[in-house]
């Protein structure tokens, strides 16, 4: 059987975003195998989730790790490679397999590699761009992304900060495929006292974020899970590994609530976002892990901005951000501190602020 490989190793967030891509290629080419060439850690969703039938998991600078990859599918007959990760790396990596075609987005340098590639247009949420790869493949998707282009108005904000839901055709929800795992659920609540989950009275706070600038404050993530608390929530501290610390600091705050903070692996963690009532976090992966399960979100934005593109893509996504600031962005993925030394996108944003947006969304 033929083999289409998608090749994204970016990080979990951008990861999730290319679920549409990989839709896509299900449908377009049914008689393929498709495999994914990810970061270790990141595969086993993807294949318990059935999006696709092999992965290929890489380590950030161990090139034996890419060298394995390569040699494997030397005798793989790759009919289409698709790379929506942009980077010389991944490049380099990419012209070592064998596949009847490439396709990426247009650089100056890469005409070398790829033998199909797109111009990538700013105007369209980063799911969509990446989606966009297999539009000269499919005149209907071509032109379903031209007529969102004209007519959409992703990253414009409604009432509390709601954002307006992708189209049909480009859903990156798999609350389905997710739910029927319920013995992965069965094993959680062996293992953790999972109060308010099955009865839809669970809120999850993520207060990590690989960027320290895009992490609003532990005041601001504390005060709203107290009050989230007295209101007859149960708050559950969560995030990935290497946040243990700052998780464990805001639960220890929250008087009642639990730190699940690096206990579970990311089709756990998807099962506990699924059953949640709400999710609070950063521009980062949890809230769009979030919009796979299609649970209610506040994405907490500082130093980016949503017409980067990198919007949580679900119909119930709400952004709390404080507007007219100047130094607002200061860059694409953040900064490890404040270019300024003022964090004032993050600051002036208090608890009442996200609590007010917690408040509509709950309030059934």
């Amino acid at each position: 059987m033929p083999l289409n490989l998608v090749v994204q190793t970016a990080f979990l967030g951008d990861l999730l975003l290319s679920i549409p891509l990989l839709k896509k290629c299900r449908e377009q080419w049914p008689q393929h195998k498709l495999a994914l060439v990810c970061r270790k850690g990141f595969g086993d969703f993807f294949l318990k989730t059935h999006l696709v039938d092999q992965v290929f998991e890489i380590e950030k600078g161990k090139a034996d790790s890419y060298a394995k990859i390569v040699e494997h599918l030397r005798y793989v007959e790759v009919d289409n490679l698709i790379s929506p990760h942009e980077s010389l790396r991944t490049a380099f990596f990419n012209a070592k397999i064998k596949a009847k075609h490439k396709i990426s987005f247009q650089k100056s340098w890469n005409f070398l590699i790829y033998s199909k590639r797109t111009q990538k247009n700013a105007q369209l949420p980063d799911a969509m761009r990446q989606l966009s790869l297999l539009a000269p493949e499919d005149a209907n998707l071509a032109k379903d992304l031209s007529d969102y282009t004209k007519e959409a108005k992703p990253f414009t904000t409604q009432e509390f900060g709601k954002l307006s839901a992708p189209p049909k055709w480009a859903s990156m929800s798999l609350r389905h495929q997710v739910l029927e795992l319920k013995d992965v659920y069965a094993n959680l609540k062996e293992r953790f006292d999972l109060k308010g989950f099955d009865e839809g009275k669970a809120v999850l706070i993520f207060p990590g974020s690989v960027w320290a600038t895009k992490r609003w404050t532990e005041e601001g993530f504390i005060n709203t899970g107290k009050a989230l608390q007295q209101k007859g929530f149960k708050v559950y501290v969560m995030g990935g590994p290497g946040e243990e610390e700052l998780a464990e600091k805001v639960a220890a705050a929250i008087p009642g609530s639990q730190s699940l903070a690096g206990k579970t692996k990311i089709i756990e963690s998807a099962q506990l976002i699924a059953r949640a009532a709400l999710l609070i976090g950063n521009d980062s992966a949890s809230t769009h892990l979030a919009a796979v399960c299609e649970t209610p979100l506040i994405a907490v934005f500082g130093p980016t901005i949503l017409e980067f593109g990198f919007r949580p893509w679900s119909a119930e996504s709400y952004v709390v951000q404080t507007e007219g600031l100047s130094c607002r962005p200061c860059g694409k993925h953040g900064h490890k501190v404040c270019p300024i030394g003022t964090h004032v996108c993050m600051k002036n944003i208090s608890a009442e602020d996200v609590l007010r947006t917690a408040g509509f969304i709950l309030r059934s």
